[in-house]
């Protein structure tokens, strides 16, 4: 069992989060104030920080929870992996890169709003990728354990189509960023170690590029 001492910014996020998403769901107007909206972002308030405070609220409460869960079981062994400032550092940024991604695809879009730390916690897992390639990973549809660059590869495939193709309500741009955010500064903090893995980091990119030109492939044959 995993000693949560280790793990302090871990059991923050999963505290606070929770807190202000069940804050928040009794409080429309914070709510509203808290989540990403294109239009509050770029339109003449000018409410930058909303990339940061839509990881904090949530859709509903299946949403936070599984959002949670993922934050816990990853959080809970890797944080001192890591150490805690690198990990910090890794999920906030994931959240910020990944709300920048979805403010870069869904510019022309005022009406566009956002919520979940999905990206944050993509990036804890993409980071995670980096440094345990062959760490077995169960993943919904899969039916059986695989290793983790497996895993990225298709998630990234899976995200890449998703968010050309659009139309399902997932934010398959702020999980890209935040993935690729985990990956690049686990890269840059440990850089013998992402040398030594970059075949593996080599496949999640080639697939997010196989997933592009597939999709454009198929949305020019409608």
């Amino acid at each position: 069992m995993n000693d949560l001492s280790l793990a302090p910014i871990t059991v923050m996020i999963v505290i606070a989060t929770s807190a202000v998403t069940i804050i928040a769901f009794k409080n429309r107007r914070l709510y509203e104030l808290l989540m990403m909206d294109v239009d509050a972002v770029l339109g003449q308030r000018n409410q930058w920080w909303r990339m940061i405070t839509c990881g904090f609220v949530h859709a509903d409460y299946p949403h936070l929870f599984m959002n949670m869960l993922s934050m816990f079981l990853f959080g809970s062994w890797f944080e001192h992996v890591i150490t805690s400032w690198r990990f910090g550092l890794t999920y906030g940024l994931g959240i910020l890169i990944g709300s920048f991604a979805s403010l870069i695809v869904h510019r022309s879009n005022p009406h566009y709003l956002a919520v979940g730390a999905s990206a944050g916690v993509c990036a804890i897992v993409g980071a995670a990728t980096v440094v345990y390639p062959d760490l077995q990973m169960m993943v919904f549809p899969l039916p059986f354990p695989a290793p983790a660059w497996i895993v990225g590869a298709l998630f990234v495939l899976y995200s890449v189509m998703g968010s050309r193709w659009g139309g399902d309500n997932i934010g398959h741009e702020a999980h890209l960023g935040g993935t690729f955010a985990g990956v690049s500064l686990i890269a840059a903090f440990y850089p013998l170690l992402a040398l030594e893995h970059w075949p593996y980091v080599l496949v999640m990119l080639a697939a997010g590029a196989g997933g592009y030109m597939f999709s454009r492939y198929s949305m020019r044959r409608r």
